[in-house]
């Protein structure tokens, strides 16, 4: 079987893994290992931490996918959002390797992770099952804010490819609602230097450090402030609010009646905030349409599934296994 190669390159930490696929396309995991972002600049430094980590040569594998928190521009050339990394695969010689090698946005993979067992075992938070041939769309919390939907190749919805479609909804303006949202948004704009705030700044990490500054005047880091989401808090109650109405939003812009899956490292690190009433309640906020009543919720509880996802990729490339 064709060793296949993964990366996914989030604005943290970087993941690898090196995967083989049967005839029938299932993936089977060898070896995953973490590395920093932020010893990582480019193409050239991303494979010496690969070589170091993973103790084994880029050239070893038949495809490989890497998986990259920002904009794709095409599958050649890439920048970080949340990290400062660019990516140039032309800087490699890795056609001559005899290597398929491409990029791909990072919540592009975590959504045809969906198609692996990291989609068969995420777990259901609430709503009805998925329906057959529905939208299927992602959101990732963590160091930033991503998006991603995958959707059915058949004009009917019955279609047997399934082709996933990038977003840079974590780029938009927040919807705040109310006087004392309003008094935040006005905050967190003076503490991030700007003229208004994206879903980055908000359901993400340093989102997360700077509502808590802002509701209890303690400031910490997103590691030290996370542990607020374990107990029931003023920081909980409104990062939960701020986090299901972004998933509302999302819900409503792509109608994924085949399941919105939850995904990064706020929701997996702390599983509870999904079912919170908090953000329940924010997540309904569209009654009168009966839409949200139909999206199936479910939560990835894969530690790497953005990993698999990029495996997916890379093993839909190899001819042998199209």
């Amino acid at each position: 079987m064709p060793l296949i190669g993964a990366v996914d390159l989030g604005g943290t930490h970087i993941r690898y893994g090196l995967f083989t696929a049967d005839e029938q396309g299932n993936l089977y995991l060898e070896r995953a290992v973490t590395g920093k972002t932020s010893q990582v600049t480019d193409i050239g430094s991303l494979y010496a931490q690969w070589e170091a980590v993973l103790g084994s040569a880029v050239r070893e594998v038949a495809s490989l996918v890497i998986g990259v928190a920002g904009p794709v521009r095409d599958p050649l050339h890439a920048v970080t959002s949340n990290a400062d990394v660019r990516l140039d695969l032309t800087e490699w010689d890795w056609h001559e390797r005899g290597c398929i090698c491409r990029l791909a946005n990072d919540l592009v993979c975590e959504a045809y992770a969906s198609l692996t067992e990291v989609g068969r075992q995420a777990r259901p938070v609430f709503g009805p099952d998925p329906e057959p041939g529905g939208v299927q769309a992602v959101l990732g919390a963590g160091t930033g804010l991503g998006a991603a939907q995958l959707v059915s190749e058949g004009m009917d919805g019955l279609g047997k490819g399934r082709r996933a479609f990038p977003a840079e909804f974590g780029h938009a303006p927040f919807p705040f609602i109310g006087r004392d949202e309003a008094d935040f948004s006005a905050y967190a704009a003076r503490h991030f230097a700007r003229d208004w705030v994206t879903g980055d700044d908000v359901v993400s990490g340093r989102g997360l450090a700077c509502l808590h500054a802002y509701l209890s005047g303690e400031e910490l880091d997103p590691q030290h402030a996370a542990r607020y989401l374990d107990q029931e808090s003023e920081t909980l109650r409104w990062y939960a609010r701020f986090l299901g109405r972004a998933c509302a939003q999302w819900a409503l812009s792509t109608l994924c009646y085949g399941g919105l899956y939850l995904t990064g490292g706020m929701v997996k690190r702390h599983p509870g905030l999904a079912s919170h009433p908090a953000f329940i309640e924010a997540f309904f906020c569209a009654p009168r349409l009966q839409v949200l009543e139909r999206i199936p919720v479910r939560r990835y509880t894969h530690a790497m599934s953005g990993l698999w996802g990029a495996a997916w990729l890379a093993a839909a490339a190899l001819p042998a296994l199209r």
